[in-house]
């Protein structure tokens, strides 16, 4: 008998062994990912709070000068395009004008440098256009707005396309 209860004993075991394994390897391999993801958000929220930030400012319409190009060879929308972001608050640079090349069908917003950026991204969601428009401004267009004898106060480069025509 006792051989009997010994190996009853160790088939039970061998049973909870098993089970436990199977049941390891379920939780592995079903939720692995989430409680990976967690254990490295826990990391990442660990680290951020020895990091040091600075604070991030909302753009300010105000502080942010914009120059008009028309892209187009429909007259006036370059100056109806500054007098709309005018009117949104933003500071009007250069008179506006044609840009050298006028068969723009898509809007261009362009930056002056890289610290202007942030800025002619939220130029661009004035106009309703996607952040796709926003791009470093070109030597031309740069050259038309800010003629090299001069100095250059604007920090966003608007070039009107007929996508804001038809708006």
């Amino acid at each position: 008998r006792r051989s009997w209860g010994r190996m009853v004993l160790g088939a039970v075991i061998a049973a909870v062994s098993l089970a436990a394994i199977a049941v390891g390897v379920i939780v592995l391999t079903s939720n692995g990912k989430s409680g990976s993801s967690a254990n490295k958000s826990a990391a990442n929220a660990a680290l951020s709070s020895h990091r040091t930030t600075t604070p991030v400012t909302a753009v300010r319409p105000a502080e942010v000068t914009v120059s008009v190009l028309n892209g187009t060879d429909l007259q006036g929308l370059a100056g109806k395009i500054a007098d709309q972001l005018a009117a949104d608050g933003y500071k009007k640079g250069s008179t506006p004008t044609n840009a050298a090349d006028q068969t723009h069908t898509s809007t261009i917003v362009a930056y002056m440098a890289p610290a202007d950026r942030r800025d002619a991204v939220v130029v661009a969601n004035s106009l309703k256009l996607r952040p796709t428009a926003v791009q470093l401004v070109d030597s031309t267009s740069k050259a038309t707005v800010c003629p090299p004898a001069q100095t250059c106060t604007s920090q966003v480069v608007v070039t009107v396309g007929t996508d804001l025509a038809q708006q």
